[in-house]
């Protein structure tokens, strides 16, 4: 089947097309012509054309036009799957016969889809291609859809999705030669935008560690890895070409329409308790990586955080557990994914025993010496490189034996870093088109099995589009290594894509206070409140690092409860349209970070607006923050919320003043709440010593009565919350009013009389 996105019911009759546009939702269009080739348009403007389609067979490349044929292109068939009705083309192609051979056909296809502004393009194999390899992973065998660079008019932006942790993403002006777009291995998703913000994102659809994007001689193709030596029978892969006005709406409703197609929900991510409570992290750039008390081992280390920490209050709930623990083999990869007894003497289920807390834990690369392969005398099938001394299993019992095992100490977040590296430095993982996504699958399941949770870290762009397929991926780290003073903090735009694909992004660990004595980078953190708030308005872990008696508990405080409950918002803090535009085209947005999120509760929305590094002051209003059009609302800014008191609509917008990293900008915005049967309006700021006011995990309800306004409170047992409301007709003055929470875990607020009760 030439469309395989998903079984289709078709209700019409195909005919042969000689030139016809199709059109998707919201103003997206797409062209054929009846040579095969095509445009698409937004809103009646032509924005992107047609390059050549082609394809590599027995190290030859057949490409349109040319020695690649067009036998036949049909079109005006309507039909559905689980994204909706869609109108479709197919084009069948067929390279030249070889002397005494026959050609080989392959079928491309197009979906116009109706009720979402999405293009789908497809390739299908229905024969075995062999030779196909161009040898280089960086370069695509196939090519469609394929768009010329030059083609694209007017003046517009990218924002070109690349790199390690994404670390590699550009922003830019579109120009004749692309330059600085990512494509090959560590490419990812591109948007392209204009001055109005009407955004298209092209991106992977499917087969996504096999697929790949290439720039290259004017054009962008879409297709298969150059390094695949061969394409098996009926495999198929997919591109998805989607629009939306807004940058993060077209990356966002990209992910999403994604997510919706693979069947893939946030339900895990929504609940995963590593995003949903505080966490000890032991990783890169954390006080104790491979790094013990003077004298002591890891066990008795990790039992002196715990000690330390039950005794200052600050309420972990997890351990994380960095590569330090396990045994390495060739290559410094895993060879045994067990305790060394010189870190742990009394095994992991002794610590787990001990600090009564639950572990997320580190693994890497699969050594080729691993002790679990076959061919090393195990017993599970793993592929075994003895020339780059990598290996990866490829094994599904593996995994559940894996995840099975350490369920036993404790497991709930299994985190496999080096990503990048297992696809990389492997033969068979760029040369088998199935191979790493088979790791990655079997992984998933193995994990679903055992009710733990996957972290990716040193993702590809491609991990983290493949994460739709595997519910078990949950977050995904979003930058590269801490460091005690580095920028690493700087995941506004990473997030966008996280977000959209159903991940909760990780800022990594940090310190809560400047100094460390002892630490082995010979570094200080002297922007710790600009590390916390970050990592709580990602919503992923927030895993501080400190050592031992050097944790600022009141900041690690402002992003939990008492019992470690993470007090975040609805959704991950992200660059604001107006900052990558500003980057991309000089001009439009503010020079600097600027990123929003909001906690949306009762069908309420509180929004918060964080400015870091902003060079020249910039209006926002709440749309172009990301909040909607909020008629009637205030903010304050985090530093002194009452007296900063200002309204807050379309024709009142923010002005953040020149800052940097130590003075960051962090304003909350509040609407403005009638109370039924009074002349009063009250403005809800919510908890002032924390991170995030309005949190939903925090405040769960809020009833409108006449006469009075109830708000439902979380917390732990005897909990105390002091929560802060100002009437607009005396913005001066606070009403502060104090909340303890009751042995259901709730406390009810009455606005009227200011007290609370048992609920």
């Amino acid at each position: 089947m030439p469309l395989k996105f998903l079984p289709v019911i078709f209700v019409s009759i195909i005919c042969v097309v000689h030139g016809k546009r199709l059109s998707a939702a919201n103003g997206l269009q797409i062209d054929m012509k009846a040579d095969g080739q095509y445009s698409i348009a937004i809103n009646g403007e032509t924005w992107l054309n047609s390059a050549p389609t082609f394809f590599v067979v027995d190290g030859t490349k057949f490409s349109s036009p040319g020695n690649l044929k067009l036998l036949n292109i049909s079109s005006s068939s309507q039909g559905a799957d689980i994204l909706g009705n869609f109108e479709s083309w197919t084009l069948i192609w067929q390279t030249e016969p070889r002397s005494g051979g026959h050609g080989k056909q392959i079928i491309t296809g197009v979906k116009a889809y109706k009720d979402i502004p999405a293009i789908g393009f497809s390739q299908y194999f229905p024969q075995a291609l062999e030779g196909t390899s161009v040898k280089s992973y960086d370069s695509v065998c196939t090519a469609f859809p394929s768009f010329l660079v030059d083609g694209v008019k007017g003046e517009k932006g990218y924002l070109s999705y690349g790199g390690e942790f994404l670390d590699d993403t550009t922003i830019g002006m579109w120009n004749e030669g692309a330059s600085g777009i990512n494509s090959g291995l560590y490419g990812g998703p591109l948007a392209i935008f204009d001055k109005s913000l009407n955004t298209v994102v092209i991106s992977s659809f499917s087969e996504f560690m096999a697929g790949s994007m290439q720039l290259a001689n004017g054009a962008i193709n879409y297709g298969i890895l150059g390094s695949i030596l061969e394409i098996p029978a009926d495999f198929s892969m997919q591109i998805v070409v989607y629009y939306d006005q807004g940058i993060n709406k077209a990356v966002h409703g990209m992910g999403r329409t994604l997510m919706k197609y693979h069947g893939k929900s946030t339900v895990l991510r929504d609940s995963d308790f590593t995003a949903n409570y505080l966490g000890y992290w032991t990783d890169g750039g954390a006080f104790y990586y491979y790094h013990t008390e003077p004298g002591k081992n890891y066990e008795e280390t990790m039992m002196d955080v715990k000690a330390y920490t039950d005794s200052a209050n600050i309420p972990y709930r997890y351990f994380q557990l960095d590569s330090w623990w396990y045994f390495k083999g060739e290559n410094k990869g895993c060879k045994n994914w067990t305790a060394m007894p010189d870190v742990f003497p009394h095994g992991l289920r002794y610590l787990y025993d001990k600090i009564d807390l639950p572990m997320g834990a580190h693994n890497r690369w699969w050594s080729s010496s691993t002790d679990y392969a076959k061919v090393n005398g195990g017993k599970w099938n793993f592929i075994v490189e003895k020339d780059d001394k990598f290996a990866i299993p490829q094994d599904a019992e593996f995994w559940n034996y894996l995840m099975e095992t350490s369920r036993e100490w404790g497991l709930i977040l299994y985190e496999q870093d080096w990503l990048d590296n297992e696809v990389e430095y492997m033969h068979s993982t760029v040369q088998n088109i199935t191979v790493t996504r088979n790791w990655l699958i079997q992984m998933g399941n193995g994990a679903s099995k055992n009710n733990i949770n996957i972290l990716y870290c040193m993702p590809m762009p491609r991990h983290i589009l493949q994460s739709v397929e595997v519910p078990a991926v949950t977050l995904v780290r979003a930058s590269g290594d801490y460091k005690a003073g580095n920028n690493q903090w700087r995941i506004g735009v990473s997030s966008i894509l996280d977000d959209a694909v159903g991940l909760a992004p990780f800022k990594d660990t940090f310190w809560t206070t400047t100094d460390q004595p002892g630490n082995t980078y010979h570094s200080r953190e002297p922007y710790t409140e600009l590390q916390s708030v970050v990592s709580t308005l990602s919503t992923g872990p927030v895993g501080p690092s400190d050592k031992i008696k050097y944790s600022n508990v009141s900041l690690i405080m402002r992003s939990c409860n008492s019992d470690g409950l993470l007090l975040k918002p609805s959704k991950p803090a992200t660059s604001i349209d107006l900052q990558i535009l500003q980057k991309a085209l000089g001009s439009g947005g503010p020079d600097g970070e600027v990123w929003s999120t909001y906690s949306d509760i009762a069908g309420y929305r509180f929004g918060t607006l964080l400015w870091v590094n902003v060079k020249t002051p910039y209006p926002i209003t709440p749309q172009q923050a990301g909040f909607g059009k909020l008629y009637s609302s205030y903010a304050f800014s985090d530093r002194d919320p009452v007296k900063t008191l200002v309204k807050f609509d379309e024709e009142n917008p923010l002005n953040q003043h020149k800052c940097g990293k130590a003075d960051f900008g962090l304003w909350h915005s509040v609407p403005e709440i009638n109370i039924p049967g009074s002349s009063r309006k009250v403005l809800m700021l919510g908890e002032l010593t924390k991170w995030v006011k309005m949190s939903p995990q925090r405040v769960l309800d809020i009833g409108i009565y006449t006469g009075d306004i109830d708000i439902i409170l979380q917390g732990a047992v005897n909990e105390v919350i002091e929560f802060t409301v100002v009437y607009t007709d005396d913005l001066t003055t606070p009403h502060q009013i104090k909340c303890t929470i009751g042995e259901s875990g709730r406390s009810q607020m009455h606005l009227s009389n200011e007290q609370c009760y048992p609920y």
